[in-house]
């Protein structure tokens, strides 16, 4: 009699891979994760989703390492990955060399700095119509029908200072797509509304932010320092830019005013 086993595996963290400069995922296989966990492997799938199999119940950190993008450190919190497929985006920063000209990096150091992030000023293709706060639905015009392939976006206020940042839980159409919250600010028809480029904090509080090299590249850019949130614009093609840590500040603390 032969006797057989049976071996169960349980999908709990699935990664994608994003580009966060173009948007596309990142399709390069020349790639390391480092968890520090025994027995746990990538499986590399199309779209660039990599699947890990029984890693447990217990949140871990994870170094990820993808040729020809920068190194980077995440939290996997497995508490936070719901459903059968609990997929979590990682935006990859593409390096920067002397013979690469498609990217435009601003790059610096700032006391606290926690995170950074970007909207583009300049691309003003989408904006929204009106928002239905019980269903979660926001109609959109569109008329250029781009469309929502992402997860994380950003609503720019008429005044170009600030934007609220909200995630995308499924498109319903070119005009419709259900957001994951709520909005929890006012806002005006025709707010232009932009794709959020993230950026990355290393070690010794040094910040870097990628984007296209396009002809226009003028970005909202939103920094979150010691707990507080600034708003800076900024236009990638001048030299020697760097972030203010006394930009209008977004908080309840000081309701808005300068600090």
């Amino acid at each position: 009699m032969v006797a057989h086993a049976t071996i169960h595996h349980k999908l709990d963290l699935a990664l994608r891979l994003v580009n966060t400069v173009t948007g596309r995922v990142v399709e390069e296989r020349n790639t390391q994760f480092i968890t520090g966990l025994t027995g746990v492997r990538a499986i590399p799938k199309q779209g660039g989703m990599y699947l890990f199999l029984n890693v447990g119940s217990k949140d871990f950190e994870m170094d990820i390492h993808v040729y020809g993008y920068e190194p980077q450190k995440i939290q996997i919190r497995l508490s936070e990955l719901q459903g059968t497929m609990p997929i979590r985006e990682v935006y990859l920063l593409p390096l920067e060399t002397p013979i690469r000209e498609d990217v435009l990096t601003l790059r610096g150091r700032l006391s606290g700095i926690e995170e950074i992030e970007a909207v583009s000023l300049s691309d003003t293709n989408c904006c929204i119509k009106e928002f239905d706060a019980r269903k979660r639905i926001m109609s959109v015009l569109n008329q250029r029908n781009v469309r929502f392939h992402h997860t994380h976006y950003g609503l720019v206020n008429r005044e170009r200072t600030e934007y609220e940042h909200f995630e995308v839980e499924k498109e319903l159409s070119p005009q419709e797509i259900k957001c994951k919250k709520t909005l929890e600010k006012e806002f005006s028809i025709n707010q232009p509304i932009g794709r959020i480029i993230f950026g990355q904090i290393n070690n010794q509080e040094e910040y870097i932010l990628r984007v296209a090299n396009d002809e226009n590249a003028t970005y909202l850019v939103r920094y979150v320092t010691d707990g507080k949130t600034y708003y800076q614009a900024v236009d990638f093609h001048e030299k020697e830019i760097s972030l203010k840590a006394h930009e209008t500040v977004k908080d309840e603390e000081t309701d808005g005013k300068e600090v």
